[in-house]
């Protein structure tokens, strides 16, 4: 089944390969997944502060499953922070949040990462 979200409304730029997209977001998911120590975030202005960097990573987080192999449902992008706020706080605005991660950009692995759903928003510290 395709997921037809693909967070069009963000000024995004789609990553080198679809394997790109699966590497990036599972180092991210991995993180969450793993129980990394979590804070809530209390707002947009709050999360903007969490996203300094100049751009960061952004994943639907969806997985499908292919017998026992996870793959990614969604899309990862790369963005800016400032626009993945902005971005946020449309999608708010309009009632239609969806999950994410969102990571500043790394080479190896996360040292956070944002989680975005409709009941939260929050940072996990990777360890």
């Amino acid at each position: 089944m395709k997921n037809p979200y693909t967070l069009q409304a963000l000024v995004r730029a789609e990553l080198a390969s679809r394997e790109e997209e699966q590497r990036i977001y599972f180092q991210m998911r991995d993180a969450v997944v793993a129980g990394a120590p979590f804070e809530p975030i209390a707002d947009l202005e709050a999360l903007a502060d969490v996203l300094q960097d100049a751009s960061c990573y952004v994943a639907h987080n969806v997985v499908t499953w292919k017998g026992r192999t996870a793959l990614v449902g969604g899309r990862t992008f790369l963005a800016t922070a400032a626009d993945v706020v902005a971005f946020l706080r449309g999608a708010m605005q309009a009632g239609d949040v969806r999950p994410l991660l969102i990571a500043p950009c790394f080479r190896a692995r996360p040292d956070r990462v944002v989680l975005v759903d409709e009941d939260q928003l929050g940072l996990y510290h990777v360890r």
